[in-house]
């Protein structure tokens, strides 16, 4: 095998990062969604469903396959990637936000954590991918098929063991809030190193730097984003979560309003046995407490002595005009 002759002027396509830029704005919107549902503002369920959970599945393999486009556009401009200090800067990266984004995820979602991520595949895969950015497409595309099937035909009870969880040839899906296995993954990688090779033969059409200055705003601020893939991606989550958490301190979701009164009203029936009439006097409270302005800490169940008295006389209020009515 052959390797290629390094092109140190290979022109950077700035479509690429374009498209980069495109997969890293629906990947934020597919988390805006995630952390919506998560504090209440809508639907609990709606990261749940089974369209959501396809539309993750395209948005990584977008992902993967755009690594594999850029190790083959990186492997044609540098020569072999293992012996490129380039390479393994952007890896050794790669595997410190990944082991940042596992011990964070252990901390907040311990039931739910990341250990083997998007990041984490990234980083496998590349190691895999990069002695084969020379390899023939046929190559390439059959290892991908072999990649893509493998958890199909090779999954045994073997590999449901934790230390093997990552290869993704266990008979189960580990509780994760993101879980890219090597296998079936890799494939889109591999993918995306021989579109990579057709890319680079067609060279021709890449976006030279004055033209990219003159495309619209629109292209030229996802291929600002799509060059720097990874502060993007580290930063918005934590930007995201970190609002609504702030906004939780002062604001009660619909949801999180809905379970307020579905308990009280739980509790108001238990001690009454009239459900329309504790449904009513429950909803009447949360009013009433928005009116006042303590609503908020009402939901947080954070009153001060002074507000306990006047949320108690507000349920008294509203249970005995209700029951009037």
């Amino acid at each position: 095998m052959t390797a290629p002759v390094p092109r140190p002027d290979f022109p950077r396509l700035g479509w690429v990062d374009s498209a980069r830029g495109l997969a890293l704005w629906a990947m934020l919107g597919f988390h805006l969604t995630w952390d919506l549902a998560h504090f209440g503002w809508i639907d609990h369920g709606t990261p749940y469903t089974a369209g959501f959970h396809w539309l993750g599945h395209v948005i990584g393999a977008s992902f993967l396959t755009l690594v594999g486009i850029s190790l083959a556009l990186a492997g044609r401009a540098r020569g072999p990637l293992l012996r490129s200090p380039a390479f393994w800067r952007r890896w050794a990266m790669i595997v410190a936000a990944a082991a940042a984004i596992s011990a964070a995820s252990f901390w907040l979602f311990p039931t739910t954590p990341i250990f083997f991520g998007i990041l984490h595949c990234i980083a496998l895969a590349s190691v895999i991918a990069a002695p084969l950015v020379a390899a023939p497409a046929w190559v390439l595309l059959a290892a991908g098929v072999l990649a893509l099937a493998a958890p199909h035909f090779l999954a045994t009870p073997f590999f449901d063991v934790k230390i093997f969880w990552w290869t993704g040839l266990g008979t189960f899906e580990p509780p994760s809030n993101d879980f890219r296995p090597l296998l079936p993954w890799l494939a889109f990688v591999l993918f995306g190193v021989a579109l990579g090779q057709w890319i680079a033969r067609r060279a021709q059409g890449a976006t030279p730097p004055a033209q990219l200055a003159r495309s619209g705003l629109l292209a030229r601020g996802l291929a600002l984003c799509g060059r720097h893939s990874l502060a993007f991606y580290l930063i918005h989550q934590p930007l995201l979560f970190g609002f609504f958490s702030l906004l939780a301190l002062f604001v009660v979701a619909p949801a999180q309003e809905s379970g307020f009164i579905g308990q009280c009203a739980a509790q108001c029936f238990q001690d009454t046995g009239e459900a329309d009439l504790c449904q009513k006097t429950c909803a009447c409270t949360v009013a009433h407490a928005k009116a006042e302005g303590y609503w908020p800490r009402m939901a947080h169940d954070d009153l001060t002595p002074a507000q306990k008295i006047q949320a108690h006389d507000a349920i008294m209020a509203c249970f005995g005009d209700n029951r009037g009515n």
